[in-house]
């Protein structure tokens, strides 16, 4: 169990053909657990993991764990977090422009393979610039986490290499208000195919609480919110929209395993029922 740096590059059409399924943690998730589990065990399958993966009750152990929000851990800061959960075995996909952790910091306190990747510097370019090209979908201080980030510019971003993988002509937005959608794009550059989704709700209000079911049998409930509401559902369905899109460009099939979610776009299906 060591260390290894890996790149964008590194992962594209690694799991070409392969079934994944993105593991989200609202209500809804609770209800698919069982088939999951059926078809993980029937069929090689790429698993993503997402957040607070390990909290949750019959959680499969992902193979990728994805975090862009900084309320998570700092890796910097709590190493040991990440060491745990992932055990060596487990792939770190860390937006290294939401944590001021250092590389030098990842490589000398990992023990897993860690890919971090960059959401805001459109054409190597700096927030303010991208922000002045496009204000409508470019939060520069609704996302401004540590002062420096800019400094990090000077890589494709994961929105480009998408671009460039499908063909398809729009970026999603750096501010996304859900990092399901960077689970979407690692699972698209990797090949994978179909793309199942659970428990992506997207709503704090909805009927079961804010979250599926934990290890300890809580239910966190409800609780007013504007996270994904008002003018942030439209920035969600053009992100969703994209994502989708972007997918159909290659032949891809994205299927959502909630089948009442309130943003649509994304075909329902019951897993494995489509191929």
């Amino acid at each position: 169990m060591s260390f290894k740096l890996l790149t964008i590059l590194d992962i594209i059409d690694k799991h070409k053909g392969i079934p994944a399924i993105l593991q989200c943690h609202g209500p809804s998730a609770d209800k698919n657990k069982d088939a999951i589990s059926e078809f993980y065990k029937n069929n090689e399958t790429v698993i993503f993991g997402i957040n607070e993966w390990h909290l949750f009750k019959n959680d499969i152990k992902p193979d990728y764990w994805l975090r862009s929000f900084p309320q998570r851990p700092s890796i910097e800061l709590d190493y040991e977090y990440y060491n745990e959960h992932t055990k060596g075995g487990v792939t770190l996909l860390s937006c290294d422009v939401v944590d001021s952790s250092s590389l030098e910091s990842a490589m000398e306190n990992l023990t897993c393979s860690y890919l971090p990747f960059d959401l805001r510097h459109f054409n190597r370019q700096s927030c303010q610039d991208n922000f002045s090209k496009d204000p409508k979908w470019f939060l520069p201080r609704y996302f401004t986490f540590f002062s420096d980030c800019c400094n990090r510019k000077g890589r494709i971003t994961l929105q480009e290499e998408l671009k460039r993988y499908t063909d398809y002509d729009e970026l999603y937005s750096p501010s996304t208000h859900t990092s399901a959608i960077n689970m979407f794009a690692f699972a698209i550059l990797m090949g994978c195919n179909p793309i199942y989704v659970n428990g992506m709700d997207l709503d704090y209000h909805g009927e079961g609480g804010r979250y599926a079911e934990l290890k300890d049998g809580r239910h966190i409930p409800g609780e007013p919110s504007n996270a994904w509401t008002d003018w942030r559902r439209e920035w969600l369905i053009r992100d969703f929209n994209i994502i989708n899109e972007s997918a159909k460009n290659i032949n891809v099939n994205i299927y959502n395993l909630n089948n009442n979610a309130w943003y649509g776009i994304f075909e329902p299906s019951a897993i494995g029922e489509k191929e």
